[in-house]
């Protein structure tokens, strides 16, 4: 049945068969040992970009990672081992598993793992966004000797 009276699609629809996957390397000095080398792809986004999904793959090798949004996975295929302080965490074809924001883990790819991840972030606080608003509408931009963070 089709929506009436909204402007553009509303439902995103993506698939975990796709193969059109493009480089997203790693961060050079998170790499432990190895070459991983990985690949991903969006599937969905919300339109606030603080909820989206996707697709990727690495081969083998070991990482840190460091979790910038809440992420959760479901491994698709191959095995990946994940270190955090004082635990350790096999996860296979099926396996599901969280991650929060923050989180700091070691990876370690011994062939291939390829997983469907669903990123959650958290939107500024509510001051940060209404001075940024102002700040555009007022047409406000720092000095070009300024480097703004955040």
């Amino acid at each position: 049945m089709k929506i009436t009276g909204q402007q553009g699609l509303l439902i995103q629809t993506g698939s975990t068969t796709r193969t059109d996957f493009t480089s997203t390397p790693l961060e050079p000095a998170w790499i432990l040992r190895g070459n991983p080398v990985s690949r991903s792809i969006p599937l969905a986004k919300a339109k606030d970009n603080n909820f989206s999904c996707g697709l990727w793959e690495c081969t083998a090798g070991k990482f840190k990672f460091i979790y910038y949004e809440d992420e959760i996975v479901q491994i698709l295929e191959g095995e990946v081992i994940i270190q955090e302080e004082g635990a350790e965490y096999t996860l296979k074809a099926g396996d599901t598993a969280y991650f929060p924001e923050g989180l700091t883990a070691i990876w370690t790819v011994p062939k291939y793992v390829k997983k469907f991840a669903v990123f959650h972030s958290s939107p500024p606080p509510f001051h940060v966004r209404v001075i940024s608003k102002l700040k555009k509408f007022l047409g406000l931009r720092p000095p070009e000797n300024i480097k703004v963070i955040g």
